[in-house]
């Protein structure tokens, strides 16, 4: 059995294109805290933690964004796909350019390794989309809580991808894009999606560089998602999301504030790598 998690305060962005497509593949979403204040991730994960004590250890649990995924496939053909993975814990998977990767590291890797590289590309996790069973999935948040003192404040994004670094036989990426299509926009402004690798067939999408058939799509970074509708059949009305500029506006200042802050990091590094001092010394800093 699959149940569907999605976690969300308010209806905002394609919250009715992401219920439309659970209808259409007959998925009924938990959909936890809907009406509480948002807090942060770490409150995801935390709630996500406390549904799923009381689940059969075997359940499949799958967690996604309600605000910008997109179904392409039922929970059957999702969970016998994910039991056939033989992995514990599987989360989406991004494949990004250069500069998006150094941001990426700069905003989320907090482990002081390098990200590990994929055949695909698709080398920097995702947290909007997972799954797992929910026993492996319950004894994984309840270690964060104990040992890493897990807070809803905290960013999943960073908690998820330190744990895939550090261990990818606990966590690993779906670097093949068999569950999960990840993306995000060509570009800041337009916010217009990244179609790369994406081939639209008969309501499904085709990933042409894996040559893989994922089973949902998730537009993440509040990309527009109007092309995705269009190619997919869904009502033109569903193409409009709702509260699309608080939504940026929030999004926009929390990254624009990490790329200046590793900007600033960068160059400061490199004065002091030069710097004199009065013994004649000068600062060297590490790479």
């Amino acid at each position: 059995m699959l149940t569907v998690i999605a976690y969300g305060t308010e209806k905002q962005a394609y919250f009715e294109l992401f219920m439309e497509s659970c209808r259409r593949f007959g998925i009924d979403p938990v959909i936890l805290g809907w009406g509480d204040r948002w807090i942060g991730s770490g409150e995801k994960l935390i709630s996500i933690y406390k549904f799923i004590k009381g689940l059969p250890a075997e359940e499949i649990i799958l967690s996604v964004d309600p605000f910008d995924v997109i179904f392409l496939e039922g929970p059957g053909e999702i969970e016998s796909k994910f039991r056939e993975m033989n992995t514990p814990f599987l989360c989406g998977a991004l494949n990004i350019n250069s500069f998006n990767a150094r941001v990426y590291d700069h905003e989320f890797n907090r482990t002081r390794e390098a990200t590990p590289q994929t055949p695909s590309g698709y080398n920097f996790l995702n947290a909007g989309t997972w799954i797992s069973t929910a026993g492996f999935a319950h004894r994984l948040f309840q270690a964060l809580i104990d040992d890493k003192r897990l807070s809803p404040s905290d960013i999943d994004q960073e908690i998820l991808t330190a744990l895939y670094i550090e261990d990818k036989t606990r966590v690993s990426i779906d670097w093949r894009c068999e569950l999960f299509h990840n993306l995000l926009f060509k570009d800041f402004v337009s916010r217009q999606p990244d179609l790369k690798d994406i081939h639209f067939l008969e309501g499904r999408i085709h990933n042409t560089s894996t040559g893989t058939w994922p089973s949902l799509l998730h537009a993440s970074g509040n990309t527009f998602m109007a092309e995705f509708v269009s190619a997919l059949d869904y009502d033109p009305r569903l193409s409009i999301p709702r509260k699309d500029m608080k939504n940026y506006i929030r999004k926009a200042s929390f990254h624009i504030g990490k790329i200046l802050k590793y900007a600033f990091n960068k160059t400061l590094a490199k004065e002091l790598s030069t710097k004199p001092i009065e013994d004649g010394f000068t600062f060297v800093t590490k790479s």
